[in-house]
């Protein structure tokens, strides 16, 4: 399976059931509440008291059990409990504080609820969260990061998945457009020594060069789990929960009148009996305008059926029209990053995350008041160098369209170099737009050196030495964008 590297924190918890499926949903269970992803108030809201003891009709010695030590029954009538009793008897006990979520889980170890609870509702139960989604996964990246590494690992350990359905399932070409330039390098170097010796660059070789948790971080998680948790894991091993289908509407045709026998004189009905003496005339009239029992539908009730059928797939396509919570962010990062004029130009190839990310960095950059700080304040954006080289890239050719982000010693250079043209591109358009904040020049009509802004009272870092089309001019290097108040301190 490669390198294992599971957080060190997490509690080990060794399934005893007969198949890898039962194996995974038990152990991903321990680790999701042990690690604190669910909480055992998550578990009780998921499986009522009442949900709990239908579940364990069949295994009486763990309800009496839980009804004992949870609900203070004691042992001899806890045997004889229904079912219904004793789901009020631990419900009383919730309620009254006698016991909690995490006592009753306590008593129910993790393959006994795998054994006895419906899977589908255990699997909805651990991943409610949606921790893969972008939204989500930013907030602590990190933990979602070792959180999807733990579910592919354990899938791994139980035979669920292989690490050519990982490979397919994240595909080749998301791995060469995801992995940095250094990682791809080292893996064309590893790849190589391997055909030196005649042997393949398979997934594991794969996994010497690139550990597990590095590609998870490096390409998207909702990717990840839509395409090997669900597809791979989830699906063939029966958790998720199967949506009834409607059937189509059927029309119900009135029956068409019979074409009288010519070989068989027909019968005719016989009259309706007259209505004795004591019967009231409207009684009668009731009886003769009586349907018979074996009447035909009306028309009528199969187009209101259609109809009530029609409403329900307005309302399914109403749903499916609705954006997904990551199409959604993106749509509103755009907006916002357009609005103060920072979008990239090829935004389309960027990332939700990474698009987040600028936002994020523009949301302190220009508040910042030294050079150090504005630099901190890009590191701090991105999640790691991968993103932060594809924002910065981005954003060069933004700030100044004359600099070619393909020059490969553009688009090669180190995550400093990159910064530091951002912030000399940003102190050039802060110089454009105010222009009586340009220091005078000197004799000769030159510009005088920068003033230092940083907390040493050094001068202001140059830019990297990359290259401009000719014809772009070489003006000094401009000063760095002022502190809060300083244009005003400057008129």
């Amino acid at each position: 399976m490669g390198k294992n590297s599971t957080d060190n924190t997490t509690v080990a918890f060794k399934s005893s059931l007969k198949t890898g499926a039962e194996r995974f949903l038990a152990q991903a269970l321990a680790h999701a509440l042990a690690q604190g992803f669910r909480t055992p108030d998550d578990f009780l809201r998921h499986f009522k008291p009442l949900d709990l003891m239908v579940a364990l009709e069949s295994a009486h010695d763990l309800r009496a059990e839980i009804l004992v030590k949870a609900a203070g029954v004691h042992q001899k009538i806890a045997i004889k409990k229904s079912t219904t009793s004793g789901a009020e008897d631990l419900r009383i006990a919730i309620e009254e504080g006698l016991t909690d979520a995490a006592a009753i889980l306590e008593l129910f170890p993790p393959d006994d609820r795998v054994k006895y609870l419906d899977a589908s509702k255990l699997w909805t139960f651990l991943v409610e969260d949606e921790f893969w989604s972008t939204l989500n996964a930013e907030a602590n990246r990190e933990r979602a990061i070792g959180r999807m590494t733990f579910t592919l690992e354990n899938a791994l350990r139980e035979d669920l998945i292989s690490l050519a359905d990982v490979a397919d399932g994240i595909t080749f070409e998301m791995l060469s457009t995801r992995l940095p330039h250094k990682e791809l390098q080292k893996l064309v170097a590893h790849a190589l020594r391997l055909g030196r010796e005649r042997k393949p660059l398979t997934e594991e070789a794969l996994l010497d060069s690139v550990s597990l948790p590095q590609i998870v971080g490096y390409v998207p998680l909702e990717h990840v789990w839509k395409s090997v948790v669900v597809e791979r894991v989830a699906k063939p091993s029966g958790f998720l929960a199967v949506v009834p289908v409607a059937a189509p509407p059927v029309e119900v045709k009135p029956p068409s009148n019979p074409t009288p026998q010519t070989n068989r004189p027909s019968t005719p009905e016989p009259p309706p009996p007259p209505a004795s003496a004591k019967e009231e005339p409207a009684a009668a009239e009731a009886r003769k305008s009586k349907p018979p029992s074996n009447a035909p539908r009306k028309p009528e009730d199969s187009l209101i059926e259609i109809s009530a059928v029609e409403d329900d797939v307005d309302q399914l396509i109403q749903n499916a029209q609705r954006p997904a919570p990551e199409e959604e962010a993106r749509r509103r990062v755009l907006e916002k990053l357009a609005g103060i004029s920072r979008l990239p130009p090829h935004h389309e190839a960027l990332t939700t995350p990474v698009l987040l990310s600028i936002e994020s960095m523009y949301a302190d950059l220009l508040s910042a008041s030294t050079d150090e700080a504005r630099e901190l304040c890009i590191r701090e954006s991105f999640p790691n160098p991968a993103q932060m080289s594809s924002a910065l890239l981005a954003l060069i050719e933004l700030l100044d369209p004359s600099i070619d982000i393909n020059d490969p010693v553009i688009r090669d250079a180190d995550v400093d170099s990159l910064i530091k043209v951002v912030l000399f591109e940003e102190r050039h358009r802060y110089e454009q737009a105010h222009p009586s904040l340009r220091p005078p020049p000197t004799a000769g009509g030159q510009l005088p050196p920068p003033t230092g802004s940083s907390r040493r009272g050094g001068s202001a870092p140059a830019p990297p030495p990359l290259p401009r089309p000719a014809g772009s001019g070489g003006a000094s290097m401009p000063p760095p964008l002022p502190p809060p108040g300083g244009e005003k301190r400057a008129r």
